[in-house]
């Protein structure tokens, strides 16, 4: 389950630990847990997904109901995430999310993951996404997806 936390001077149902970054929280439960009993890659990867879809829906930049009805389309290019800390049930993580750079036809997100209370980092992840048009082909990124998300911030502060 993904909740947002209360941040002073917004809704109440979101909150940075930054001065600009959103948060979502996820608990872990046991089936997000691989046999070793810790959260998986996969999931992970499906928890820094679910954050994105989430800040967007915040920002009313459309959610996937809406998704099938824009012409150009966000896909992942690449994706790069560290480990530090593992998760286990019970746990609640906290993902936050920042656009690190916008290229051409691409742009970079930065997520971190935490433990609530304990502040561990669990993990960092870099994702590279390229926008593309209908048919598949690399277009320029859209001017108003540069506002879309915070930016991360430049010296990484918390």
């Amino acid at each position: 389950m993904a909740v947002t936390r209360d941040r002073p001077g917004h809704s109440s149902n979101q909150r940075t630990m930054s001065a600009s970054l959103p948060e979502v929280v996820f608990r872990i439960y046991p089936a997000d847990c691989d046999m070793l009993g810790h959260v998986n890659h996969a999931t992970m990867l499906a928890f820094l997904e679910r954050a994105r879809w989430t800040l967007l829906e915040q920002q009313d930049a459309g959610g996937v109901h809406d998704f099938a009805r824009v012409p150009v389309w966000s896909v992942v290019r690449h994706v790069d995430i560290d480990y530090y800390a593992q998760s286990l049930p019970g746990d609640d993580l906290v993902v936050r999310s920042g656009l690190l750079a916008v290229k051409n036809t691409s742009y970079i997100v930065k997520q971190d993951v935490r433990k609530l209370g304990s502040d561990t980092l669990v993990a960092q992840a870099s994702l590279v996404f390229v926008a593309i048009d209908r048919s598949g082909k690399p277009v320029r990124v859209p001017e108003e997806w540069k506002t879309l998300l915070p930016h991360w911030p430049e010296d990484g502060a918390r």
